[in-house]
């Protein structure tokens, strides 16, 4: 799941919440970010996610609904 250097595509992972066990291949060189909102079929807010603080940034855990 981690970028060895060699340009190899990396697979981030969504954890718990409605997207759990959800994956998303990076372009090699991609930026994971460092979190995001997520649409819900039948919700009118979002899921968030975010990597935990000096863990895995592949690895994102649901946080809780936010309205936007």
């Amino acid at each position: 799941m981690t970028d060895g250097g060699d340009g190899a595509v990396r697979v981030l992972r969504y954890v718990g919440g409605p997207h759990d066990e959800l994956e998303e291949r990076l372009p090699p060189g991609e930026d994971p970010g460092d979190g995001g909102y997520l649409v819900v079929a039948g919700w009118e807010e979002r899921a968030v996610y975010e990597p935990e603080p000096g863990g895995d940034p592949l690895l994102w855990h649901y946080r809780g609904p936010i309205v936007v």
